[in-house]
């Protein structure tokens, strides 16, 4: 047995000589270990013949062999862009330097610097290519994830998300402080090995794991005051009552034609009554209402987490806890989300080792109706939302009835929408190694959710209120079950001198999923049902219930081959076969190869000279081809509808089905082929490095509705017949601008920039346009399509236009509605001059942004650092549906620049003018540009000296405040245009404080 010596010494870090406090200092293979103090010192006993493990965030780990010494001091290098860091890819993983493909990574220390209660959040301006937007404020709100543009027009454009290798789904069931790296594949040499789910690129999010060394208990807490930002402005009190005048004005004028001669007084305009007030009234005391102040409110979000991982030379545990509030900026808008995880990994012996990971997560979620806040964004200021006596007003704007108090749904037992969900996440696996450098690995995972989604609507609910006017219940009850069965055999081999190396991947899935859902819903009467909400379905009348089951199965082969010669030229082959149980027979399987090749020229003879400041040069070249699972189970089939209809056949009413969709055996996948080229570079020992890639892709067979023939009693059918194109480029820059002893600032930018178009829909098809939206051949795939507005009509200005209109076209009839054209109103641009205004006056209003940038700062100054994110998106249009909604009687948008024969070059039209001008051609006004630049999370942070917290035996204590949201610069007042255009729940800007200890 070996003997023990006590040893001793210090830890430093190779740039600045100094000693680093809090080190770990393990002595491999045990539990035994110690921490370095405030100056870096150490001191252990350990055995002679041991060997020591040191390690630090930053910092390369180092392995020393004890040797019997008493004394051995390290050197740790600091960690700057490593290439030999490994980086997780599909079934596998590689070293930096070894990618052929175009991958870009998140890891863990990226995630600690943000607190997002979505994972995916954390990629934001971080990652070339990826666009992550949120449309909304409310509690749980999800998120919508683009990855190079859009390629398909009726299935999703979003990314495979995967967990440990598995198909996952939504990232909110995820404690973003669990999870180890993140990495973003984009090419379809790296996506065609998940074959028809890899079209839209692949996301790996790689959870932590248990690591040996000494076991570290981490508790992380943070609490977020959530206040609503960007909000809509009213038209407040004595600008609305003017707006009232001008609009009894402009309609006063237009009655006896004479344009701006009517002046009419507060007292003739506020003549309305309700309740015990009169406007007037409210003009005089100016006892005004702010409906958004009354109904919006700041939300609190809390979030603890604790976490204990360790392990020895055979077995490593992960164990955590986390918990969630998260309150929106509405009343009764609330989720409580409860997660845990566990993982181990045991060596057996020496050809053996299995492990598990199990993750748990809990959902409560309270939420309001959505309708809410655009219902008060139509009320009059010139209004109270109680009486004197302080009883709520169910319609308390006087002009106009329909509009209900936007309260009525915060008294208790008028409104529930109450969605609870549990989701169990795990899986098993088994490693053996027979023979060296051979491992096979089985890995079987099930993933299970159930989700109990409740509502009700009270009679005197704001969705209920004026019509029906009845009480509403519904219930449904959701179970997904996913189960994957993963089989690989790995070898890697090196020959020749080392000069060759091979590394060879087989692999078998199967994988299966089942959903089954049933719903009841009915009209609850005219009855006040407070203690039942939506669990006492016996109190519905009319009772509406309907229930699905769906099942669909893949079952996939797949093989890549890695080469390597003399460090210096790489080559990726891959291939997928896909078989699905949605597919008719004869077009069940799908085939998805690639192909790839990198050239690290910096490692050529001719360049050794370029050695000591070059440190990386690759170029890469990468072909492919990665489907999109489009197709929903039994969509080839012809499905009947649940509605009975009766026959008359023998003298009886037989009860019969009738077909609802067409089905069509000849569907198949949504192929995507994609190239690409990229250069990786990185000098001076990578203290400035990145990568350029230039991506063209083409989707063909997208799946999309043409006629069916005129003898079919179905107007359309489902088929592979549309085409897309797309390109685009990517920069990423990494640069450690400053590296001094107390003193650091590394800059990371990103840069993307992406077109699409559709080169092709159904035959003779060049066009299909559905209100505001569709698809045309040529443009882009996500566009609205509508009127251009040029202002408004002045005064005489349409008399004059049809004059001249009338002269270019002898003989000819104006055709446009009978109210355009009036002073105030909309002008539309006729752009072929036909005097009619329709779809071939319309254009193209591109959805998609032109650029996408991203910055992150951070500046480190002794045991303080500062980090700012920075994301921009430019190009693109929003549809503003706020500007549209001038047929409201109230219309009280916000401060409008309106139309009035004073201001004839306002933006809007007169608030007076014809309700039919707004109705037929009001969304030309919608359009805005969608470009906005945010200043997304400012974060200090503050690391309590090791010499003054190591007596108390705790190994860190980091104090953070973040700002998220901010500041945000746009085009478009008092609104964030990363909304998208809807009038719900706005955005929430956040102040938060945290704390982080590590024992």
């Amino acid at each position: 047995m070996a003997q023990t010596v006590n040893i001793s010494g210090k830890v430093t870090g190779s740039s600045t000589g100094e000693g680093i406090p809090g080190a770990n200092v393990v002595v491999k293979g045990t539990t035994t270990g110690t921490i370095t103090d405030g100056n870096g010192d150490y001191s252990l006993t350990a055995p002679s013949d041991g060997t020591l493990l040191i390690s630090f965030v930053g910092f390369h780990s180092a392995e020393v062999a004890i040797a019997g010494r008493n004394v051995i001091n390290v050197t740790l290098i600091e960690e700057t862009i490593d290439l030999d860091e490994v980086v997780a890819i599909g079934y596998g993983v590689v070293k930096k330097r070894d990618l052929t493909g175009a991958v870009s990574s998140v890891k863990a220390d990226d995630i600690s610097r943000t607190t997002v209660p979505n994972a995916m959040q954390a990629m934001q301006a971080r990652v070339p290519g990826l666009d992550i937007q949120q449309s909304n404020g409310q509690a749980g709100a999800g998120i919508s994830l683009n990855l190079r543009g859009n390629r398909s027009i009726s299935a999703s454009n979003s990314p495979l998300i995967l967990v440990d290798g598995i198909a996952y789904g939504s990232t909110l069931d995820i404690n973003p402080s669990d999870i180890e790296s993140m990495e973003v594949l984009k090419d379809a040499s790296s996506t065609a090995i998940y074959g028809t789910r890899g079209a839209n690129g692949v996301i790996l999010i790689t959870t932590k794991r248990g690591k040996e060394g000494v076991t570290k208990v981490n508790f992380n807490a943070y609490v977020s005051s959530n206040i609503p930002t960007h909000v809509p402005q009213m038209m407040y009190g004595e600008k609305e009552v003017q707006r009232l005048i001008d609009k009894s004005n402009y309609q006063a004028d237009a009655v006896s034609g004479n344009w701006g001669a009517s002046n009419l007084t507060v007292e003739q305009v506020l003549t309305e009554k309700l309740e015990d007030f009169t406007e007037l009234d409210i003009y005089k005391d100016g006892s005004y209402t702010d409906w958004l102040d009354i109904v919006l409110q700041n939300g609190l979000t809390r979030n603890y987490e604790v976490s204990v991982s360790g392990g020895s030379q055979k077995t490593n545990f992960s164990l955590s806890l986390g918990t969630m509030y998260d309150e929106g900026l509405m009343k009764n808008d609330q989720m409580d989300r409860y997660n845990a995880k566990a993982v181990l990994d045991h060596k057996i012996s020496g050809i053996f080792k299995a492990g598990t990971s199990l993750l748990f997560t809990y959902k409560d979620h309270d939420s309001r109706n959505s309708s809410v806040f655009g219902q008060a964004l139509k009320m009059t200021t010139i209004t109270h939302a109680y009486t004197g006596e302080g009883v709520l007003i169910p319609t308390p704007n006087p002009r106009y009835a329909a509009h209900c108090n936007p309260l009525l749904d915060e008294i208790e037992g008028n409104f529930a929408h109450n969605i609870e969900s549990t989701r169990f996440f795990g899986n098993v696996y088994l490693d053996v190694t027979p023979v060296k450098n051979l491992v096979f690995k089985t890995i079987y995972a099930l993933d299970r959710g159930n989700v109990r989604d409740g509502t009700y609507q009270d009679y005197q609910s704001v969705s209920r209120y004026q019509a029906p006017g009845t009480s509403y219940i519904s219930s449904e009850y959701r179970n997904n079950t996913g189960y994957t069965w993963e089989n690989t055999l790995n070898y890697n081999t090196s020959f020749g001198g080392s000069k060759h190396d091979v590394t060879a991947l087989l692999g078998h899935s199967m994988a299966q999923s089942v959903t089954e859902r049933t719903r009841t819903e009915g009209d609850a009467g005219k009855e006040h049902y407070y203690n039942s909400l939506f669990y006492d379905l016996s109190k519905i009348i009319t009772e509406t219930t309907t229930s699905g089951f769906t099942k669909s199965s893949l079952l996939s082969y797949f093989s890549r081959l890695n080469y390597k010669f003399n460090e210096r030229y790489l080559l990726t082959a891959s291939m997928r076969a896909d078989g699905s149980s949605t597919l008719a027979k004869g077009n069940k399987w799908g085939y998805f190869p690639s192909l790839a090749a990198a050239w690290r020229i910096n490692e050529e003879p001719f360049l050794a000279n370029s050695r000591d400041w070059l440190t990386n040069l690759k170029f890469r070249a990468s072909w492919g081809k990665s489907g999109n699972a489009a197709v929903d189970p039994y969509s080839t089939l012809t499905s009947l509808s649940n509605r009975i209809l009766y026959y008359y056949l023998d003298g009886k009413d037989i009860p019969g089905n009738i077909p609802s969709t067409m089905g069509n055996e000849e569907l198949t996948w949504e192929t995507t082929t994609v190239l690409d080229f990229g250069i990786d570079f990185g000098i001076i020992d990578n203290r400035i490095s990145g990568s350029i890639d230039y991506f063209s892709s083409k989707t063909d067979d997208l799946l999309y509705l043409k006629s069916a023939p005129a003898s079919s009693v179905f107007p359309s059918v489902l088929a592979n017949i549309g085409k897309t194109e797309g390109k685009g480029l990517e920069i990423a820059l990494n640069t450690l601008a400053v590296n001094k002893k107390k003193f650091s600032w590394d800059i990371n930018w990103s840069y993307s920039t992406f077109k699409d178009k559709i080169t092709s829909l159904s035959e003779g098809v060049e066009r299909n346009i559905s209100g505001t939206t569709g698809q045309i051949v040529g443009e882009p795939v996500s566009i609205f399509y509508d009127f251009e507005a040029d202002g408004n009509w002045n005064i005489g200005e349409f008399a004059q236009y049809k004059t001249e209109w009338e002269a270019r076209h002898p003989g000819e009839t104006i055709g446009y509605v009978s109210a355009y054209g009036a002073p105030g109103t909309i002008k539309i641009i006729d752009r072929n001059d036909d005097g009619r205004l329709d779809d071939e006056d319309k254009i193209v209003y591109n959805r998609s942004p032109k650029h996408i940038f991203g910055m992150n700062n951070t500046i480190t100054l002794g045991d303080f650092s500062l980090s700012a994110l920075v994301y921009a998106r430019l190009g693109g249009m929003v549809s503003y549906d706020m500007n549209s909604q001038l047929n409201y009687e109230t219309a009280n948008w916000g401060d409008l620049d309106y139309w009035s024969p004073t201001n004839t070059d306002a933006k809007f039209p007169s608030p007076g003018a014809a309700s039919t001008t707004h109705g037929s051609y009001g969304s030309a006004l919608r359009y805005e540009k969608a470009d906005y630049i945010k200043i997304k999370d400012v974060t200090l942070a503050y690391n309590l000296p090791s010499r003054v917290i190591q007596s108390i035996g705790i190994n860190r204590i980091k104090l953070y405040g973040s700002l998220k949201n901010f500041f945000t610069f746009s085009k478009i007042d008092n609104y964030d245009p990363e909304r998208g255009g809807s009038v719900s729940f706005p955005l929430a800007k956040q102040a938060v404080f945290g704390v982080n200890l590590e024992f």
